[in-house]
């Protein structure tokens, strides 16, 4: 396969948003179809790129100038990561009707140039490209974007860009695979980290994809998301390669997997005091964030590949969460509630279960970390049986039955499959960014194995899954009945939701006090005004001496 041909996922999904635009001025709503077919074909594209060899492809297309090299990589991480986002994006621009299909497509064709661009500083500009096509995509919805988001996404990009410069600096590089192991200091890393935590928002408290689940039509929500969420767990991951196989420190190792914990935890305590099914909804995937940078930040083979596990099953999330209806207790509705907690036999059962396996091999820390997961874990599940009792926020789309039922059932059935992913996604996708031996984590395609053993995922998984399809066989004809009464009150009142309203009247108080307040300022301006220009000439020269020196 020619280096080339990494520009084709791409240019194909360009060239599914300028068909899409052709189509959509001859004939209203005609641009779904090319924008879907394209995005497939990109989806294939990729697949045909990776599977037949596996090995890493470079494509240098030379310096674009300012230092900036256009060099594309594919290899096991940006294979993965591509794959989360191209999956189900190709899956939504499918079966749901956007409000603007072009930019969706657009938006997914910065996403993956993000992830396949093979240095920092090329990344950084795809990135900020992928987050204004968000903004117009959210626009085009008639949706107003959340001011709040913008600004924190516009300190995540600066923060890129303050990184990437740095990093080349120091290196005379920014390629990920040929940075100095020495290069990569505390101070760029914690650029990068901060920069990732916006961008995918991890962060304890209500993050923007929560944010954005609950305010948009889930048509606009899941591909509003999806070009940005998976990009911050990937930066992350890719200072792993740059560090050889380290971070600068352990403590960073400790704060982002007690981030991961606190993140999971707190987005289970929203969940279960949540007022309607879509606010229950919109704390999925920083639940599932939370697992996955816990299990990132811990730094061990088993971790990071559980960490890419789990964004796998994530990316299954984000595409069911936009095909299922919250206006009524119907079955794709329940399957949802099911599939989210993390229930055996599904995929999120079993990458969580990784994800706690391997905070307990890391050290007594991560094993505390841990029992914090767990307890979160449980309390979701908590959540999701007051869900059923809850209503819908707002008027809510029809969904799509036959889509959700195929990504359920993917997702139920990917408990028992987990050994295939680990093998073939998540492994390959470790040993890409961290240099362990073979022996430590292995995937083998009918079990899960760790270094402190090993289960049987389809001998345990695969009676289950048979179980479960056997249930909604037989009761596939039947209504879900409805439930009355009041609705339960949460198990903890979430009386933490004020907490930043309350530090923000705090901060909003205070003021300079009167007698250190310059309040005349029109005077300082004509004094300016009379001033002869030569005194300003003068400061000039003597700033230009001093600066010079």
């Amino acid at each position: 396969m020619p280096a080339a041909a990494l520009l084709l996922p791409v240019a194909l999904l360009a060239a599914g948003a300028l068909l899409a635009e052709a189509a959509g001025r001859v004939r209203p709503g005609a641009g779904r179809t090319p924008v879907a077919l394209f995005a497939w074909a990109a989806l294939a594209a990729l697949l045909l790129l990776w599977v037949p060899q596996r090995n890493p492809i470079d494509l240098n297309l030379g310096d674009l100038g300012a230092g900036i090299r256009f060099v594309l990589r594919l290899d096991a991480v940006s294979f993965a990561f591509s794959l989360f986002v191209l999956l189900p994006s190709a899956l939504l621009l499918t079966f749901q009707r956007n409000p603007s299909p072009p930019l969706a497509a657009l938006a997914t064709a910065g996403a993956v140039l993000t992830l396949l661009a093979g240095g920092l500083v090329l990344a950084a500009l795809a990135w900020g490209a992928t987050f204004l096509l968000v903004l117009l995509l959210v626009q085009a919805g008639g949706e107003p974007a959340p001011s709040g988001a913008r600004f924190r996404q516009q300190a995540a990009w600066l923060l890129l860009i303050w990184a990437a410069a740095a990093l080349s600096a120091r290196a005379g590089t920014d390629q990920y695979a040929a940075v100095p192991v020495s290069a990569l200091q505390a101070p760029i890393f914690g650029l990068v980290a901060l920069a990732a935590v916006i961008a995918s928002g991890l962060v304890p408290w209500k993050p923007w994809p929560a944010v954005l689940w609950e305010r948009l039509p889930p048509e606009l929500a899941g591909l509003a998301i999806l070009p940005l969420y998976f990009t911050g767990f990937y930066f992350l991951a890719r200072m792993y390669q740059a560090g050889g196989g380290h971070l600068p420190g352990t403590f960073f190792n400790l704060a982002l997997a007690a981030l991961g914990a606190a993140c999971a935890l707190f987005a289970a305590l929203r969940a279960q005091a949540a007022g309607s099914r879509r606010s229950y909804f919109s704390e999925v995937l920083p639940m599932g964030g939370g697992f996955a940078l816990l299990a990132l930040g811990l730094g061990t083979a088993l971790g990071v590949a559980a960490a890419i596990a789990t964004l796998a099953a994530v990316a299954l999330l984000a595409a069911l969460l936009p095909l299922v209806g919250d206006d009524a207790l119907s079955g794709r509705l329940m399957l949802a509630l099911i599939v989210v907690v993390g229930l055996p036999p599904t995929a999120v059962f079993g990458t969580r279960l990784l994800d706690l396996q391997a905070a307990v091999e890391s050290n007594e820390v991560g094993g505390y970390l841990a029992l914090l997961a767990a307890g979160a874990w449980l309390i979701g599940i908590a959540g999701a049986a007051r869900a059923v009792r809850l209503g819908p926020r707002r008027e809510a789309g029809r969904g799509s039955t036959r889509a959700a039922a195929l990504v359920g059932a993917l997702v139920v059935a990917g408990g028992a499959g987990l050994g295939v992913l680990q093998a073939t996604i998540a492994v390959p996708a470790a040993a890409a960014l961290l240099p362990f031996p073979g022996t430590a984590l292995t995937g083998m395609p009918y079990a899960t194995a760790t270094a402190s053993g090993s289960w049987p995922a389809v001998a345990l998984g695969g009676l289950a899954v048979l179980a479960t399809l056997l249930l909604a066989v037989a009761g596939r004809g039947r209504a879900v009945p409805a439930l009355s009464g009041a609705v339960p009150a949460p198990l903890l009142a979430p009386r933490w939701e004020v907490l930043p309203e309350r530090l923000g009247t705090i901060v909003d108080s205070l003021e300079v006090p009167a007698e250190f307040r310059v309040t005349a300022w029109k005077s300082f301006d004509q004094a300016m005004a009379r001033g002869s220009v030569w005194l300003w000439i003068a400061i000039f020269v003597v700033l230009a001496l001093v600066v010079a020196r």
